[in-house]
């Protein structure tokens, strides 16, 4: 499944991910090009998640990551105590190393006749040297699940003859034999050249420039060599600039599930879902700094379409987003936000707003909103795959939009998908196979009358998901929705005397 741009940032997915801290151009390469665990694919997520687990239980053994504003409910596998004496000096022995890596992959790219240049090979010890350290101090950590490193002594070696084992490369006299004697010639040519006279001094210079041709053509046969042996080695350096990025994401992914308090989902082979205390941290944190609280959220949905309804500005969208996002992090191999999930696996996961935007050429909200369902259905035979729509077709008129949602309820409950679908249209939830209503205006709140409106109908509603039978009317907010966002009184008698 392709994460566009789109989806990323209507889920809350991109918020999540610009959160993500891998340290190397390795792990940043792979939080770019993140794994979709599909159907059929729940042992290798399980493995992906064992393994953030694990690092997780090491991130905890070594201390605070960052202010944590929640605890973490991860369900990491339990390590003894005793192999995590030193898990802390361990661990900081890798997370020392991997922001030390320089990404070399450009200069593998290459004809192995086309000889590196020094700054190559010095980047290429670099990398080397930086590796060796790494791997010693992995060598002493619990070991993550198919995460292996080659070994690259014998290419460490070859650049580092001495054995110093120091980042810096020059080409060294033990690489060639003609290599000594010529620059011991040319370093008593240059003691000859400071203490000669002006006359015999052009001479001398003559013969520094032709041992320097001889030593630019020595070093350039070293260099070949050099390159052919390396290049030989590609593919385990490619594999271990993989395995680098694997790790570093897992510590990314661990990371994010501490600071977040994030649990691990348990992986459902039924097409159902249950979140208990869900929540978008997107919105979370944006209503924290209103001095606001988010209101976590429990949903339980089974194959077919469950339908949303409430008032206005009841978070209704917020819990299409957050049950997507849950869904997308699952099936990257992260923890979601949520204190337990059951999830299962799906082909594709959409998310269709009501909202035109980006991408939407020139259509209308509702001629968007049919293009984008058309592709899905299209894409998706013989698929499983989970569908949130946001208020569909409220951008038509209200009876064939409200005939075309039931519709669409009642055809999902013919395929192999689970549905989210938020609405106002009265009806919708008699096809449905379960229906929750947002809690609503109930609270009763007096003496605020000149706060800021949203404040004000922040404090009177209440976000919870409550289940409701089929059939049951929509709430009728509007009318106290507009009375708290002040709208214009005459307009308001005018709204009043016509319902």
């Amino acid at each position: 499944m392709e994460l566009t741009l789109e989806l990323r940032e209507e889920s809350g997915l991109q918020w999540v991910l610009e959160r993500l801290t891998p340290m190397s151009p390795f792990g940043r390469a792979a939080a770019r090009a993140l794994r979709w665990y599909a159907p059929g694919e729940e042992a290798a997520l399980e493995t992906e998640l064992d393994n953030v687990a694990l690092a997780l239980e090491l991130w905890n053994a070594a201390g605070p990551v960052s202010p944590e504003p929640e605890p973490c409910c991860c369900g990491a596998p339990r390590l003894d105590p005793a192999s995590l004496k030193d898990t802390a000096a361990l661990l900081r022995g890798v997370t020392r190393c991997l922001p030390l890596f320089h990404d070399i992959r450009g200069s593998l790219d290459r004809d192995p006749e086309n000889p590196f240049d020094l700054v190559e090979l010095f980047e290429i010890k670099h990398f080397l040297v930086t590796l060796e350290q790494l791997t010693q101090a992995y060598a002493k950590l619990p070991p993550f699940q198919d995460l292996a490193f080659v070994s690259m002594d014998e290419s460490l070696d070859l650049l580092d003859p001495d054995g110093r084992r120091l980042p810096a490369f020059s080409v060294s006299e033990t690489y060639h034999p003609d290599l000594g004697p010529l620059r011991a010639e040319k370093a008593a040519l240059e003691r000859s050249i400071r203490a000669a006279g002006e006359e015999e001094k052009a001479s001398l210079l003559d013969r520094r420039h032709r041992l320097t041709v001889q030593e630019d053509l020595l070093e350039l046969e070293v260099r070949r060599e050099l390159t052919r042996r390396l290049m030989a080695r590609k593919a385990d350096f490619l594999a271990n600039m993989k395995a680098l990025g694997r790790l570093d994401l897992f510590l990314a992914k661990a990371k994010l599930a501490k600071r977040y308090g994030c649990v691990r989902p348990a992986l459902s082979g039924e097409a159902r879902i249950a979140l208990r205390g869900l929540r978008h941290p997107q919105v979370a944190e944006e209503l924290t700094q209103r001095g606001e609280e988010f209101t976590r959220l429990d949903l339980d949905l089974s194959a077919g379409c469950t339908v949303i309804t409430g008032a206005n500005m009841g978070g209704k969208t917020v819990s299409l987003r957050s049950a997507v996002l849950s869904l997308l992090l699952c099936q990257c191999g992260f923890f979601v936000f949520a204190r337990s999930a059951e999830l299962p696996l799906f082909h594709e996961v959409a998310l269709i707003l009501a909202d035109t935007g980006p991408g939407s050429g020139g259509l209308s909200s509702f001629g968007r909103e049919v293009h984008l369902l058309d592709r899905l259905l299209q894409h998706t035979r013989d698929r499983r795959f989970f569908l949130a729509l946001d208020e569909f077709a409220r951008g038509t008129n209200p009876q064939e939009g409200a005939a075309l949602a039931r519709a669409l309820v009642r055809y999902l409950g013919t395929l192999d998908c689970v549905a989210l679908m938020t609405t106002h249209y009265d009806g919708v939830s008699d096809v449905a196979g379960a229906h929750y209503q947002v809690a609503g205006l109930v609270r009763d709140v007096r003496g605020d009358e000149g706060d800021d409106p949203r404040s004000r109908i922040a404090r009177r509603m209440d976000y919870r998901l409550q289940s409701a039978p089929p059939g049951a009317p929509c709430p009728r907010d509007a009318l106290r929705v507009c009375r708290l966002l002040d709208l214009e009184p005459a307009l308001m008698d005018l709204f009043q005397a016509d319902l």
